[in-house]
């Protein structure tokens, strides 16, 4: 036995040269044979002959053939003893490390690829999915891999897709929600071969399946709980860890922020609607002392650890990750069900090591594939990763200016042209599922090659002008301000389809398996923080729109996270305007800024955050949906909480948008919603009349409302200043003279904007919003 485990160690050494371990490792294997002989401990001989197999097939020294044919050897030498009937996983691994060695062996190539694969079917009899599904991805992937290797695209499938059964059945027995995050991404390389293997045989169907099977799958088991708790009651350990949960966020929040008066406004002059990356700071904190400031972060860690402890215990009671439901898979047919209208078609991206697939979908014809040739992982997905969203985190003025550029390279990547011309003619809408580092993109300002789309500009400016005929309103952002070019007569994606984005198909099922809400009662959440300048006018707006109560309208800090969750219940419409800000380092801690706290995606996610009679939400706020997807493709963004929640429909934010170009875009949707457009249409013909607006008309129509409520704004700013003063407030006198500055430079931007040509003519302004759901 101790010759046995010698073996095993040198066989497995990390240190010395390999090859002596080798060797070192068949020594020992045959001495353990000198007393384990066939007769005498026939199941002890039968394994150190499965261990000789192996290290011979490891052997470096000698002919590699000889070695190969040794290890054979040995393995039919363990098969005597280790037969299918009487020792079952013992026969099964020994076949499939035959399979291995005859993989590896010279001589007829045909004659040992049949000998490989019986083995590994063999092998597979006793490793099934069901009982060692650990075991079966192993051998699964070995078949898979010796025919993708071998050009047999129709065994590559059979292996890979037990191994996918596989891999899914251990994601339903692990408990910890991390784990089964790690089992997926462990064997994600197996959704893309498999994907590739149907391509190669024209299965596009199936290509398309697996493709979906792959993505969003953390996000697909939450929302199938989510929709669990919805028509029922939540269990009291449940509920009690809600309360808890809750109850350290608050706090949280307090050590954090105090009060609402205690956080740091954003930075003067900064037109955007969000902190820094990062997480904001007491004011206070910069007169801290050494030790003060230590003992406070000790403190937030301590909290946050806590916190992630209570969230991994009350997913651990989610009947979805007990396995006690089962997530079904959605097949092609059932995909096509969620395409409404003949107009409209969906594509669904998938990247494998070599190339990009979009996969097109109609709603009454068979699935075709476009193949974007040799936009792989590498050319395109890390491409975008190190010329978008790095730059975007590390200098948003560098990758401002340079969005243009970007987005004609990537649309040439995409061979969009191509795309349009060939498979969409007659398509007016599209629902874009992207992948991985595509969900970041703006696709509605991807553009097209003028020219062969002569037809295009004519078509944007009839719908401009029937638009502005309906009463769609407003516009603003200098784009010399911001150091950026207008482009006006570039003709984009949106020119040509109405688009909205979805995380997956499932998510977009669940969506539409939820009861149509006929309500039109809206509720607004306004400027919690109480330092947008425009904010509060995109609100009254809508508040005279919709004809909103004002108890309805949550303003500055009565905008809290409880009357928040109180307000979404209640409403079938949320327009939520204010600070948020992603957390790409820590997904869950991605939250909205609310007037005492945070309302953190973690939070969301939760039972706890069931809003069933929420028909839509527009979150006219910073970085609602931007995140960094996984390997396993999993959107987990603000955006994507409020589709778990219960909402129908999110229109949300991909960075740090402008307040008052998101407060006239916000104006001009709703105007097309009241009008009797869909969600992606309003969205379509509001960002084409933000970008088409003419300096002119901004100082015709909307630039006097515009000054005089700035005014009025800077007025109350100005009172705020001045209380704080007189009360000695050094924080809050600190915090409104930053936001008066702030105001004063708006002053000075509305006045320049009517100079502009076409002020908001660039993507930065209008295109970081998108639609998702139904």
């Amino acid at each position: 036995g101790i010759q046995q485990n010698l073996g095993n160690t040198y066989r497995n050494g990390i240190e010395g040269e390999r090859a002596d371990n080798i060797e070192q490792a068949i020594a020992h294997y045959e001495n353990a044979l000198q007393i384990y002989t066939k007769f005498a401990f026939p199941q002890n001989w039968a394994m150190t002959q499965n261990n000789l197999g192996n290290a011979y097939s490891d052997r470096i020294k000698g002919e590699k053939s000889d070695n190969i044919e040794q290890g054979i050897a040995h393995y039919k030498n363990a098969l005597k003893i280790f037969t299918k009937s009487a020792f079952p996983q013992d026969w099964a691994t020994t076949q499939n490390n035959l399979g291995v060695a005859y993989k590896k062996i010279k001589g007829d190539r045909a004659d040992n690829l049949e000998q490989a694969i019986a083995h590994y079917r063999n092998s597979l009899q006793i490793r099934t999915p069901e009982n060692f599904p650990l075991d079966c991805l192993h051998t699964a992937c070995n078949l898979g891999n010796l025919a993708l290797d071998n050009n047999n695209w129709q065994l590559a499938i059979e292996g890979y897709a037990l191994a996918i059964q596989a891999v899914e059945q251990s994601r339903s027995w692990a408990i910890d929600e991390e784990r089964r995050q790690e089992i997926l991404a462990d064997s994600i390389y197996v959704y893309g071969n498999i994907v590739q293997a149907c391509l190669n045989l024209g299965q596009i169907e199936k290509g398309l399946e697996y493709t979906e099977r792959s993505r969003a799958q953390r996000l697909v088991d939450m929302m199938a709980s989510n929709e669990l708790y919805q028509g029922g009651e939540i269990v009291p350990e449940v509920k009690q860890l809600l309360q808890d949960y809750e109850e350290l966020q608050q706090r949280i929040n307090l050590l954090r922020f105090g009060s609402a008066s205690e956080v740091v406004p954003v930075l003067a002059g900064s037109p955007n609607k969000t902190m820094s990356l990062g997480m904001p700071v007491k004011q206070s904190d910069q007169s801290l002392t050494r030790e003060a400031l230590l003992q406070y972060q000790k403190e937030i860690q301590e909290l946050e650890a806590k916190k992630q402890q209570v969230w991994q215990q009350l997913r651990r009671y989610d009947p979805v990750l007990a396995g006690q439901v089962q997530v079904e898979h959605l097949d092609w047919e059932q995909m096509q069900q969620l395409i409404e209208e003949s107009t409209t078609a969906l594509l669904s991206f998938y990247t494998t090591r070599e190339h990009t697939h979009i996969f097109i979908l109609f709603k009454d014809r068979s699935p075709q594939v476009f193949t974007c040739q040799g936009q792989g992982w590498k050319t395109l997905q890390i491409w975008i990763f190190n010329n978008w969203f790095k730059p975007y985190v590390e200098a948003q003025s560098e990758w401002k200016q340079k969005i243009g550029d970007f987005l004609e390279e990537l649309a040439e990547r995409l061979q969009l042209q191509e795309l349009v011309g060939h498979y969409l003619t007659g398509i007016e809408e599209l629902i874009i599922v992207p992948y991985r580092y595509l969900h970041q993109i703006p696709f509605a300002a991807l553009p097209l090659k003028r020219g062969e789309q002569e037809g295009l500009l004519a078509a944007e400016q009839e719908k401009s002008s029937l638009a502005q005929n309906r009463g769609m309103v407003f516009a603003s952002k200098s784009s010399k301000s911001s150091g950026t070019k207008p482009v006006t007569n570039t003709t984009y994606l949106c020119d040509r389809f109405r688009i909205r984005l979805v995380p997956s198909c499932q998510i977009l099922h669940y969506c539409h398996q939820r009861p149509a809400i006929p309500g039109q009662e809206m509720g607004i959440v306004e400027d919690a923080t109480e330092d947008l300048p425009f904010t509060s006018f995109e609100c009254k707006t809508l508040a005279e729109m919709y004809q909103v109560p004002a108890k309805q309208r949550l303003q500055g800090r009565n905008a809290t996270v409880k009357s928040y969750h109180t307000l979404a219940q209640q409403v079938h419409i949320l327009h939520s305007s204010h600070h948020a800000q992603s957390n790409p380092m820590e997904l869950l801690e991605s939250h909205l800024r609310l007037g005492d706290g945070s309302l953190t995606l973690g939070q969301l996610l939760t039972p706890g955050w069931r809003m069933p009679n929420l028909s839509e939400v527009f979150a006219s706020a910073c970085e609602v949906n931007f995140t960094v997807t996984d390997i396993t493709d999993d959107l987990l963004s603000l955006a994507t909480g409020f589709l778990c929640a219960g909402a129908r429909s999110v229109v949300s934010t991909q960075w740090s948008v402008d307040d008052l170009a998101s407060a006239l875009l916000a104006i001009f949707y709703y105007h097309g919603r009241r009008s009797g457009m869909s969600r992606s249409q309003a969205l379509q013909q509001g960002q084409i009349k933000l970008r088409n607006l003419t300096g002119k008309e901004f100082a015709d129509n909307y630039q006097t409302q515009l000054t005089e409520h700035l005014e009025q704004k800077l007025k109350e700013a100005n009172t705020a200043k001045q209380n704080a003063k007189d009360q000695g407030d050094q924080e809050e006198l600190d915090k409104w003279v930053t936001i008066v500055d702030k105001f004063e430079i708006q002053q000075k931007r509305l006045e320049s904007l009517s100079k502009e040509d076409f002020p908001f003519a660039h993507p930065f302004f209008w295109a970081g919003f998108v639609s998702q759901g139904i």
